[in-house]
């Protein structure tokens, strides 16, 4: 009984702090502005937490919104730094302000794909460290992740998500984090979280590119569907 008590009194103190980390001075400043703005009318529960940020379910006018929300510690974003340094888009970056940074660059790169016909969730708006976006799912439940769900067709899965990778390579993009993680199953595959995505011009792209390919390849590979790195990436580069 003593140990459910003190796994409970854990419980609380680790959302205590997630919250006081999330939820600092500015960042309840920018809801605050949203909220007056009229761009939500409530933010209701978190959909997921990170180590980088957490999603909230929000709403506005009977319609459920997701608000991805940035710790605005410097910490995290360490090795995030590579993503941004390098994209044209994004020139002069500073350490002090790369959590806006990532915010905006999340926000261009959702509507650069949902653009190229790739699902995403659509892109609202940014303020400072919050990206304000559609939310996947039902009312009762978001969207799961593709790990969490049992596919009926893995090939059929497999190829729709080849396909957009092969869109997002022809619009001048690469995901560069993609894998079952990152992808939620709603009527179809719906690609998230794309703060790290890439334009080719950037020096890691191609790199990301083999990444993201061999993430997919591995993961369906798991449910017998065949498929070569090699082959997969010439088809995405159209070679």
């Amino acid at each position: 009984m003593f140990d459910k008590i003190e796994k409970i009194e854990r419980r609380k103190k680790e959302i205590r702090k997630t919250y006081s980390e999330v939820f600092d001075k500015q960042t309840l400043l920018s809801l605050t502005k949203m909220l007056s703005n009229q761009i939500i009318d409530s933010v209701d529960f978190p959909i997921s937490t990170g180590k980088e940020a957490n999603v909230f379910r929000a709403k506005k006018d009977r319609k459920y919104l997701a608000l991805k929300i940035y710790r605005t510690s410097t910490a995290v974003f360490r090795d995030l730094t590579k993503y941004v340094v390098g994209d044209p888009r994004f020139r002069n970056v500073k350490k002090k302000n790369i959590i806006y940074i990532w915010a905006r660059k999340e926000y261009k790169n959702l509507k650069k794909i949902t653009d190229l016909g790739v699902p995403v969730p659509k892109p609202v708006t940014v303020r400072n460290n919050i990206v304000v976006m559609e939310y996947i799912g039902t009312e009762s439940m978001p969207a799961p992740m593709l790990k969490n769900t049992e596919m009926k067709n893995p090939e059929k899965t497999f190829k729709t998500i080849l396909g957009y990778l092969k869109k997002a390579y022809k619009g001048g993009i690469v995901h560069g984090d993609m894998s079952e993680y990152n992808i939620l199953m709603y009527k179809k595959p719906v690609v998230f979280d794309v703060g790290q995505a890439v334009v080719l011009e950037h020096p890691l792209s191609n790199e990301l590119l083999e990444r993201d390919v061999r993430n997919i390849v591995r993961y369906f590979g798991k449910f017998n569907v065949d498929a070569s790195e090699k082959e997969v990436l010439m088809e995405i580069k159209g070679e």
